[in-house]
């Protein structure tokens, strides 16, 4: 035992660094993920155990030693915690890309780091042709990148760090699902604690009923965790189709309804408190809109010529888009212009805030309509006093402010998405379903990246840019923008004190 003493001279010898302490545990924790898909190969006799084993270790060692040798600040700005969010991001995201090209999966680097990048925000567009002629343990940490990025693996950091002073509220918002970070009790630590209390009950309730749905239990454990975390990787290349199940694709219905809804009301439910839930306006406009596009989607399917759908396949699809999950059960490719038109739309909307889904989110769409609506009276009542309502709350004009130009910078960012891969070469519906699906953190798209496409029909640059989208939709847009802004500030002063040295 080191004692208090001991304890405090250790705490001292180690650097105070946020971005550092933070990658260091998250580098640790993506090579346990990366080690577990090794043991998943051990037990199926796959081709990828020994990169796996040997890649995770090394990694799982190098982050402890990297997240042990530094300590947080006692002081963290605002500024520090968007970045470090941000450079732990871009960090995982490359490490997760070492075993794709370790094993020989991807013959390019960008490739490999595409499917990392799909992978941890969740979005679930792929660049693999042949996903069966993958190996199990390879798919397993494919799935994995997933339900790590679900909830996020900076709320599972600040869940287990000792104490991360006054920032510790900023982290959980810059990274948790949704517009903001609830608090669920006084304590940051606990907040993230309880969410992912929820999140590991939900996945292990899911894998238990997938397996008793008649899937095997690698089957169950991996899709469990690409449905909850919203995520819509499949170990197989008709997606959830494979099946040919209807019991199954009912779970994950019910699956994607509720991973699409806040984990925040979900655990005052559990603790008996299901009112703020039931009473909240925001999951009754997400129901009713997945339902109003569903009914759309059923009645329009086979119109000009178009493939008819039944209402579970509409309720499917809608539910996969909307969530932003993107699991494939039909050819919904061959349907009308009109419901596939629906489907373009609902891609950038997402579901509710506090969810593991993308996109905008339902609340931010309400706060804009209640603004638009309170604008649009006040040509008629240039004196009128009325307050911005998200159901029974009221917004600050500030915060509506915020909501506003959150919407009209993620407008730009999907217009100059769609802009710049269309210049690549791809159709205009193939480059808008690129930039929606990208921004959203979806997936599939229409065109080519329809239920028989997949992302190489999107020229490399184009790909390249689809990737800053998906970090961009999945750390909603202003810590990255705030990490490149003290990038950009920072890099010209390091530079003139490098030649002043000289």
């Amino acid at each position: 035992m080191l004692g208090r003493r001991g304890e405090r001279l250790l705490r001292e010898d180690r650097r105070p660094t946020l971005t550092g302490h933070i990658v260091g545990l998250s580098t640790a924790v993506v090579g346990l993920g990366i080690f577990l898909a090794g043991l998943v190969d051990v037990v199926d006799g796959g081709p990828d155990i020994v990169v796996l084993l040997v890649t995770g270790l090394v990694m799982a060692i190098v982050g402890a030693v990297a997240w042990r040798s530094t300590i947080t600040p006692k002081q963290i700005r605002v500024l520090d915690v968007f970045t470090a969010v941000t450079v732990t991001w871009v960090v995982i995201a490359v490490l997760g890309a070492i075993p794709y090209v370790l094993t020989g999966h991807f013959g390019r680097v960008d490739d490999a780091l595409f499917e990392s990048i799909s992978g941890f925000t969740t979005t679930g567009a792929t660049v693999t042709s042949d996903i069966e002629a993958t190996s199990k343990g390879l798919l397993f940490w494919r799935s994995t990148t997933q339900w790590m990025g679900g909830m996020g693996v900076i709320v599972l950091v600040v869940a287990v760090l000792p104490t991360v002073g006054s920032g510790g509220m900023n982290l959980l918002e810059a990274e948790a699902p949704g517009p903001t970070g609830e608090r669920l009790t006084p304590r940051v630590r606990e907040t993230a604690r309880r969410l992912w209390a929820v999140y590991l009950g939900f996945t292990a309730v899911l894998a238990a009923l997938y397996c008793l749905a008649g899937m095997s239990i690698y089957d169950g454990v991996s899709h469990s965790f690409t449905t909850v975390s919203t995520g819509g990787f499949s170990p197989y290349q008709a997606s959830m189709g494979h099946f040919e199940s209807d019991v199954i694709q009912w779970l994950a219905i019910f699956g994607m309804f509720f991973a699409g809804g806040s984990f925040t009301l979900y655990w005052r439910a559990i603790r008996r408190n299901p009112k703020p839930l039931l009473m909240s306006t925001e999951f009754r406009v997400y129901a009713l809109f997945a339902l109003a596009i569903t009914l759309w989607a059923f009645v329009t399917s086979g119109n000009g010529g178009g493939q008819s759908a039944g209402f579970r396949d509409s309720l499917f699809t809608t539910l996969s888009t909307v969530t932003t999950t993107g699991y494939v059960t039909t050819e919904y490719g061959l349907w009308s212009e009109t419901a596939q038109s629906l489907l373009l739309i609902a891609l950038p909307i997402g579901a509710m805030a506090g969810s593991t889904a993308g996109g905008i989110k339902i609340v931010r769409v309400m706060a804009v309509a209640s603004f638009a609506h309170r604008e649009a009276l006040k040509h008629l009542h240039p004196k009128l006093v009325r307050p911005i309502r998200v159901g029974s709350g009221m917004l600050s004009d500030d915060v509506a402010g915020k909501v506003v130009g959150f919407l009209l910078l993620t407008l730009v960012i999907f217009g100059g998405g769609s802009f710049f891969i269309a210049a690549t070469g791809p159709d205009l519906i193939t480059a808008f379903s690129a930039s929606a699906t990208a921004l959203g953190n979806v997936g599939p798209g229409l065109g080519d990246l329809d239920h028989t496409g997949d992302f190489t029909a999107i020229p490399s640059l184009g790909r390249a840019i689809a990737m800053v989208q998906m970090l961009l939709g999945r750390l909603e847009i202003y810590p990255v923008i705030l990490a490149l802004s003290v990038v950009t500030l920072r890099a010209p002063r390091l530079g003139r004190a490098v030649r002043n040295n000289n």
